[in-house]
């Protein structure tokens, strides 16, 4: 059996005139080609749809049992059609992502403005997590991209670098006097708040063989860069951050000292290799390429040309 989308529609608008010159008209086809589309339906149905007089047509009892099928297949068929060509064009769908929160609360809000103006039918799903469980995430396909620092396994990823941010120390000038620089061996005697072991921030410390691990580990241990910039603010102690996580709009009233000798964190869109995006996936991505230089960010954050970058 080859029912089509065609034979449906005829034959519903048929059944709504019960008159094949109106249908016709409607349908913006001749009457013997409706009419034999409409036999052709009945064939393929091996039933009878129509009962037919020298003035009208009336549907036949396995007509009306029909018609509410049919309508339904119609209209099943009219959004099948939609969804997949809207998600051709990037229209619809859905995009999944994991990002970390400095760039979630700082980048992310003035792309997914426009973004969502642009494609108000793409459903978009924010999963907030560390580096480490960013590349995880998107390691494993959980997510249609990650943007956050590599950390762990790599290898099936394509990265890409988006942003560069020095590390440095936020605190509440009123209680802390830092200058634009602060070396390393001037913290031991500052309250540091810990940065959990799975971050990119304690990773790039311990690369790197900065004293700053040892003289953060007695401090209070935050996971969220709110916590961590609500304990600054309140003078509990002074977070160690990228300048990433110092443009965070609750970090205003603090000053950034950058750590000396310097420590950049560098953040990267990253996929996998072997999986294709949807074209919402990348029209997301062209925006967000496309609005990070004007997002206010500390003076500090070098944004890379994505194009030279490639």
């Amino acid at each position: 059996m080859n029912l089509s989308q065609r034979h449906l529609q005829m034959f519903v608008t048929t059944a709504a005139y019960c008159n094949v010159s109106r249908a016709s008209e409607t349908l913006h086809i001749s009457q013997p080609a409706l009419t034999r589309a409409l036999k052709e339906l009945e064939s393929q149905l091996g039933v009878t749809l129509f009962q037919r007089t020298t003035r009208r047509i009336n549907l036949t009892m396995e007509g009306e049992r029909f018609l509410p099928v049919a309508q339904r297949l119609l209209n099943d068929m009219t959004v099948a059609i939609d969804m997949v060509r809207g998600e051709a064009t990037g229209q619809q769908g859905s995009i999944s992502l994991a990002v970390g929160e400095a760039f979630g609360c700082t980048v992310l809000p003035a792309v997914l403005k426009v973004f969502a103006q642009s494609f108000p039918r793409v459903r978009v799903r924010i999963i907030n997590d560390n580096s480490q469980g960013i590349t995880r995430r998107v390691d494993n396909s959980e997510v249609d991209f990650g943007i956050g620092t590599p950390v762990g396994n790599t290898g099936a990823l394509l990265c890409t670098p988006l942003l560069s941010a020095p590390l440095g120390l936020l605190a509440d000038p009123s209680q802390y006097k830092l200058g634009t620089d602060v070396d390393v061996s001037d913290l031991a005697s500052l309250p540091l708040l810990k940065e959990s072991n799975d971050t990119s921030i304690h990773h790039l410390l311990s690369v790197n063989g900065s004293d700053v691990v040892a003289w953060m580990s007695i401090g209070i241990e935050v996971s969220s860069l709110a916590q961590q910039l609500a304990l600054a603010r309140s003078g509990v102690g002074v977070a160690v951050l990228s300048a990433l996580g110092a443009s965070h709009y609750d970090a205003v009233s603090m000053k950034f000292s950058q750590l000396k000798p310097e420590i950049n964190r560098k953040v990267f869109l990253m996929q996998r290799r072997d999986k294709v995006l949807s074209p919402s996936s990348r029209a997301l991505l062209a925006t967000i390429f496309e609005l990070m230089h004007s997002v206010p960010l500390h003076p500090c954050v070098l944004i890379y040309d994505y194009h030279s970058s490639k």
